[in-house]
């Protein structure tokens, strides 16, 4: 076991620590250009757009920052054409320590400017990867830019996910993006409302906005890595990084403060539908039961709002145990999955009907966004969990 480097960072399992690696010809096979051969002038000019997006006026503000505890604060993702993850930020007795980098560098570099503006001045010295959803990630290089050292923090598993499906998963965003400006011109065409068209248009400009800084995107990986367990020491407080368990993905960690009794748990646990399509049904119910048995009253999740408490938690908990078990059972009847999707419904779950959960989510997965018109029914997510349960059910 080896200490890092300048810090108060101690291991307790194995950790390895990697060489920064900054990869410029990332969109090789994307784009035919190879970055690595850019020139001063063209990393100044990525550097300008990401010091650009730092600055934003009010109406262009992504985060909303919420103190949970003393030095301690949650920052909500305002809702994003890609939609950006939410971060947790502990601030330390010299440093600031930030879970999570979003959709894109720019977003990262907005929430860095955001947290000198409202926060502290005091420079991030740790980035947390909670897992390797582009969301969570792809914003990493943002703070390689900062003029600070940053170490870029996670398990082992993630780090290998983002080596091999890092160019795979960011190539099926971007391919996306032409039938979503599509389905946004034909909505902005078919409705009769001012507010809706000009809700499309900036939908359509968020997309190419993607389009066009993630085509010379550099990936950073993180440079500390673990398998089991790994803590950040300081004399304001300890933050316990765990891997409980495969869940979400087969490398989610949770952040842990016990003196300030607060939880960053990424998507293993947040305040949205659950996404099985990287998951694990059989296991993650056990995931977050190991996780909840840390004494916390701030749930920061990976999207949606922040809670006191563990009810939401235990709701979604429940809920992915009960998709879980009735998928199982209806795989074994041999019914199709138009008969499950018939079958599964919002009404028949009573993890959806107790303690309020249904419209709690549909709350939740709704607020910021304009109302034209009803919300999703929440049994389109129902339908979607339905599907990614039954695909990945016997995922161990």
């Amino acid at each position: 076991m080896c200490q890092h480097p300048h810090s108060h960072s101690h291991p307790r399992n194995h950790v390895t620590q990697a060489t920064p690696t900054s990869r410029r010809d990332f969109l090789r096979t994307l784009t035919g250009s190879v970055l690595a051969g850019a020139g001063v002038m063209e990393l100044a000019w990525h550097r300008a757009a990401w010091a650009s997006a730092a600055t934003p006026g009010e109406g262009a503000k992504l985060f909303d920052i919420h103190k949970a505890a003393e030095g301690v604060y949650f920052a909500q993702a305002r809702p994003r054409a890609m939609v950006n993850c939410n971060a947790a930020i502990f601030v330390r007795s010299k440093d600031v320590v930030v879970v999570d980098s979003h959709s894109l560098p720019s977003s990262a570099a907005a929430l860095l400017a955001q947290i000198k503006r409202e926060v502290t001045a005091k420079p991030v010295r740790y980035l947390i990867n909670t897992h390797f959803h582009g969301d969570h990630t792809q914003g990493n290089h943002a703070y390689k830019l900062t003029g600070h050292p940053v170490d870029i923090i996670s398990t082992n598993e993630t780090k290998k996910i983002l080596e091999d499906q890092a160019v795979s998963r960011l190539k099926e965003s971007l391919d996306a993006i032409p039938q979503q400006i599509e389905q946004m011109t034909k909505r902005a065409e078919k409705s009769s409302s001012s507010a809706e068209k000009a809700f499309c248009a900036d939908q359509i400009r968020q997309f190419r906005e993607y389009q066009n800084e993630m085509k010379n995107f550099t990936l950073d990986l993180p440079t500390i890595t673990f398998d089991k367990s790994y803590m950040l020491k300081d004399a304001a407080f300890d933050l316990h990084l765990d891997f409980h368990g495969r869940a979400h993905t087969s490398g989610d960690l949770f952040v842990y403060c016990p003196q300030q009794g607060a939880l960053a748990t990424g998507d293993a646990s947040h305040c949205f539908m659950p996404n099985f399509g990287d998951g694990f049904p059989r296991l993650w119910a056990g995931t977050v039961d190991q996780a909840a048995q840390t004494d916390f009253k701030y749930f920061l999740g990976g999207h949606g709002p922040m809670q006191i408490g563990k009810g939401i938690m235990m709701s979604q908990r429940n809920f992915i145990e009960e998709m879980t078990e009735k998928v199982d059972a209806a795989k074994k009847a041999g019914q199709s999955m138009d008969e499950m999707k018939q079958r599964i419904t919002v009404a028949s779950l009573k993890s959806l009907q107790a303690n309020g959960y249904a419209d709690f989510l549909i709350r939740a997965m709704t607020a910021g966004t304009p109302n034209f018109g009803p919300p999703p029914p929440l049994q389109e997510g129902v339908d979607d969990c339905t599907r990614d349960v039954y695909n990945n059910l016997e995922r161990t």
